[in-house]
Order: structure tokens, then sequence, then C-alpha cells
């Protein structure tokens, strides 16, 4: 401390704002009533507590500055999930031929890695400020030609040189979105991608594809063939495909289901990932699942739940869509039909509520919504030691079970069941009505039955009038269900005794 005059002259400290979270056993609060004993809420682990699992978190749009993750990075480690997704963002790189710019990206993946956390880089998009080298942008044109190729390879030569600790990779996101980006073009990016990143990063784990879901099947056998004519498939772990359905819970008939017989067909060593999905807490008219006046904070919650409950079921891994609230640039080319009103507070820019955490357009965190908390209690609850399990449930005969979805995991090493289920007859509403269906659990070990809404995460014991133990499991009668997902499993993995 030096004393200028009568000044004194103080070292400024560092100030880190501590993010608001409730940690209360009442943390999200609804109107749902399943007539039984509450008698806990599961307590939530952070992401160096739970480490690596089939979960991941969208963080990504920041090379486009849509979000400020210096605003929000706080939020993440409490949520308990330990995979990240970023976009790297070569224009934002490299903004003139030659000269690079890591500082903002170093300053994410630093940070992450510090926290426990795994950043997985996705080298979307291109850089205009070569000719032919693509869009900076979502559905914009791919690297093309001798220069913009050899651009595109320098690119992303810097970045695996430069984080040789970030072991997860994707490559160019939503290819499909254009006629442009055909099959050839795609296949050859993604190739010429992974070997440049494997040979500076021989362990590196890389995502093909990456797609949408327009024309998604067809596109994905065209590329797989080409894959196989090229012996590349091997150069990969992960096949990633992004889904978004009004009823999370159609998706699977609709076209996920043969999507992964293609798959299965080429390819049947590629790990399925659905890379990118999530519901906003806000209707804003600018895509199917975002168009529904029934949006809320409330169905965001349940709606997200579905979804990730129901790939963890399939034996996928999946990402939910995304931690903040991103601010749009042009809304002339992401949405129609907006009401001035609605979403917007400046004439450029709007605000699409996917986020677990609310952004304003200043990109500041303003709440925590009740979707963290819902996510929270999922990456608690299903963390690696949870499998997908599809032996040993089935429905009760003649029970009420109408739009009934249910899946089974369990825990390894362990016969403790986590029995999921749902009525997925709908997209998720605002109201909270409970119907109540019989279940019967084989060759599980259930001594004290509790029932978890993963909404709210609370905890409640299932009475014993509900319960009739059978030679080989349990019957479990008028049990409640609604439309988000409930669990059932023994009170030791969800309430430790003191």
């Amino acid at each position: 401390m030096k004393a200028i005059g009568m000044i004194m002259v103080l070292a400024p400290l560092a100030l880190v704002a501590k993010p608001v979270i409730d940690d209360a056993h009442d943390r999200v609060q609804t109107t749902l009533d399943p007539m039984m004993d509450r008698i806990g809420t599961l307590v939530p682990r952070s992401a160096k507590e739970i480490g690596p699992s089939h979960l991941a978190l969208g963080c990504e749009m920041l090379p486009r500055e849509y979000g400020d993750f210096e605003n929000f990075k706080e939020y993440m480690p409490p949520l308990g999930i330990a995979r990240v997704r970023l976009h790297a963002g070569w224009a934002k790189l490299e903004p003139e031929p030659g000269k690079w710019d890591f500082a903002w990206l170093d300053r994410q993946v630093n940070w992450l890695i510090e926290n426990g956390m795994e950043p997985l880089l996705e080298t979307s998009y291109g850089n205009p400020i070569y000719p032919g080298a693509g869009g900076a942008s979502l559905s914009d044109g791919m690297p093309q030609g001798e220069e913009a190729l050899a651009a595109w390879d320098r690119y992303v030569e810097q970045l695996a040189r430069r984080y040789p600790q970030v072991k997860n990779w994707a490559c160019w996101n939503e290819p499909n979105n254009i006629d442009a980006n055909t099959p050839e073009i795609v296949v050859d990016n993604n190739i010429r991608t992974a070997r440049i990143i494997k040979k500076y990063i021989p362990d590196a784990k890389i995502g093909m594809l990456t797609l949408g879901t327009r024309n998604m099947n067809a596109f994905t056998e065209a590329c797989l063939k080409l894959f196989k004519e090229k012996d590349a498939i091997s150069l990969f772990t992960w096949i990633i495909y992004h889904d978004y359905c009004p009823n999370p819970d159609i998706c699977y008939s609709l076209r996920v289901d043969e999507w992964v017989k293609i798959v299965r067909k080429y390819a049947p060593e590629l790990k399925i990932w659905n890379g990118e999905s999530g519901a906003t807490s806000d209707p804003h008219f600018s895509a199917g699942i975002s168009s529904m006046k029934w949006n809320s904070e409330l169905t965001q919650a349940k709606w997200n739940a579905r979804r990730l409950v129901a790939d963890l079921g399939h034996g996928f891994e999946s990402l939910v869509f995304t931690m903040y609230d991103p601010c749009y640039d042009y809304p002339e080319r992401y949405c129609h039909h907006i009401p001035a009103y609605w979403v917007r507070t400046r004439p450029d820019r709007f605000m699409k509520r996917m986020g677990l955490v609310k952004c304003n357009d200043r990109l500041e965190v303003t709440k925590v919504k009740p979707a963290y908390y819902t996510v929270q209690n999922l990456a608690t609850l299903f963390d690696a030691t949870i499998v997908p399990k599809k032996v040993y449930k089935r429905i009760a005969p003649g029970a009420s079970a109408d739009g009934l979805v249910i899946y089974t995991f369990r825990q390894e090493g362990t016969d403790i069941p986590l029995i999921a289920f749902w009525d997925a007859s709908k997209p998720p509403m605002n109201d909270n009505t409970v119907r109540r269906t019989s279940l019967e659990v084989f060759k599980a070990e259930i001594k004290e039955p509790v029932w978890i809404d993963l909404v709210t995460g609370a905890i409640y014991r299932i009475p014993e009038r509900m319960v009739i133990n059978q030679r080989n499991g349990k019957m479990f009668e008028d049990v409640p269900y609604y439309d988000a997902p409930v669990v059932i499993t023994d009170k030791s993995l969800v309430m430790k005794e003191k």
C-alpha cells in the first residue's frame, strides 16, 4: 500500500458474483398433489461431485455474442452436468487473415476445466474473410475451393494445437439445413476436420454430422455410405442429431427409431447423441417447439425432463439446449410473425427463451427458471452409475394407462431400479392433473419404495396400501402419474441415513 500525499491507494479486490441459486427444499412449487406423504427433496450435486455422465449442457452461440459467458458461468457447476458444448467460432477467432484472437475462447475452456467440467468444442462455422469459406452463422454454406479449404484446415489445426486438453469435439452444426451442403461436402468436411484433430489429439472423441431434422434419415444414409466407402467411420465416437418436437415423446416413432436403424446398418459402433434439444419458457413463434401458446416456465421444465429421460432410456446421450437465453440478431431471419412487444426490447434483437437461466438483452442473468432445478434434479439422479434396463417392467393387466410411457433403469452393481414414467399423450401442459395406474416390477431391490417428482425434486413415501409383495417383485397399485416424469425407486438411492 502506498500513500500519495493524503490519498491512500488500495489494491482492488477481485469480486466474484455469487450465483443466486435457491437450495431450499421447496425451491420449485407447483400445484401437483400425488396424495402421499412428502419425506424429502433431492439434494443437488455439483458437476465435480457427479463427474462425467450421459448428459450435456448447451453453451453455444457465444462467438456470435448472443450471450456473455462471464455473466452466467457460475450457474453451471451447481447444475451437475460436467460436459459443456461450446462453439469455437472461426470468424471471431480469425477476424483478419493470419491474425488470431483466442483470449475469449481460452477463458471459456480454461474456466470450465478448472471447475471440473469438460468442454466439447464444435468447429462451427465458416469465415467470410476468405473467398468461399462459408458463412459465420447457422444454415450457412460450408467452405469450398482450394483457398477456403486450406484456410479451414489451418483453423482446425490452430484449435487442436491450442487445446490438447479438450478431448470432446464435434464438426459443423446442422449442415443439412440447406441444399448447398451436399452429403459429399459434409462428409469431406467431417473427415478432414477429424483427421486434423486426431493428428494432434490422438485420444480425442469426435462427433460426426450433427444433423438437424430436415431430411435427416435420407441425408444420414447418404453420408454413412460415403464414410464407409472412405473407411473413415473409425475416426468418430458419436453420431449426433438434433430434434425438437412440441410433444417430445413422438420424435422417436416419427423419425428417430428409423434413423437409428440406418445408423446401426452402417455404423453399429457409433454412440448416438441427441446433441441439442430444449423448450422455450415463452412462446415466440420462431419454430414449432416455440410457437405453442401454452409455452411457460412450467412446460419448459416438463418438456426438458421428458426429453432427457426418454433419451437416456433409449440408451442415447442427451444435451439440454441451452444454459442461457440467447439474444439473437437478425430477427427477420430467425423469426416470423413476432409481435414486437412480445419478445423484443430493441428492433434488431429478440430474446429466445430457451435458457435455464433468464437473461435480458444486456446479456445479464435476471433469474433462475424452474427448468434449471428440474435439470439439476435429473443430473443428480441419473449419474453415470444409472443405466437403462428394459426387462422387468410391465403395466399390470387391466390397469388404465392411456398415453403412459415407461423407461426402466438400474444402478450398476445392484438390483436397485429406477422406473420413470409419465403421460406422453400430448405436449406438457400447465395443469398438473394426476392419473393413476398399476405397475408390476420384477427382480428388483426395493425395500422402502419412494415416488419422486423430477420437476420439483420432491420425494414421497409410497404407502403400504399401494404395495403388494409378490414372489418375483412388487405390484404397485393406484400409482399417481402426470405429464412430467416421476420415478419409483428405493429410498436408499436418494436419501442417505445421517
